[in-house]
């Protein structure tokens, strides 16, 4: 391995990002996993406007949803679909509305809900280019060492 202290503080940068989205890819993987069984939400789906920033808005939905005889309460935001202000976000919750709503839930615990599932693809990628960009740095520095001799 090439011994420059510059390189081997590089390649544990590389290493600890690598390590942080395999980590979140893992963690939305597991959560994706787990929401396997469906359920109707019930009609009354409260809708609300989340402010994060001046000019970033985004959706949250309160629902409830039975499984058995069971009912059971759940929240869902929509962080990813960003809004630049409060009326483009009520204006969403109309087209919201309209949709037929199913909620996904873990049927070991169905408090665990959500109104959304997505694979986490763009993590799980990203996850995977790290891995091979770090082995690649690794290769190199082996790589480089052997000539240096």
């Amino acid at each position: 391995m090439h011994k420059n202290f510059i390189w081997q503080a590089f390649l544990c940068f590389v290493l600890v990002v690598t390590l942080y989205y395999s980590g979140v890819a893992m963690y939305r993987y597991h959560i994706y996993t787990h929401l396997t069984a469906q359920a109707t939400a019930s009609n009354a789906i409260h809708w609300t406007v989340q402010q994060h920033a001046n000019d970033d808005f985004f959706l949250q939905a309160e629902y409830i949803f039975k499984v058995g005889d069971k009912a059971y309460q759940g929240t869902t935001a929509w962080p990813n679909e960003h809004y630049l202000n409060r009326w483009a976000a009520e204006q969403a919750i109309a087209d919201f509305s309209l949709q037929h709503q199913d909620v996904w839930y873990d049927p070991a615990d169905p408090a665990y809900s959500s109104l959304q599932k997505d694979f986490p693809f763009k993590e799980c990628l990203s996850a995977f280019v790290l891995w091979g960009l770090l082995l690649y740095f690794f290769w190199l520095g082996y790589y480089v060492a052997k000539f240096k001799t």
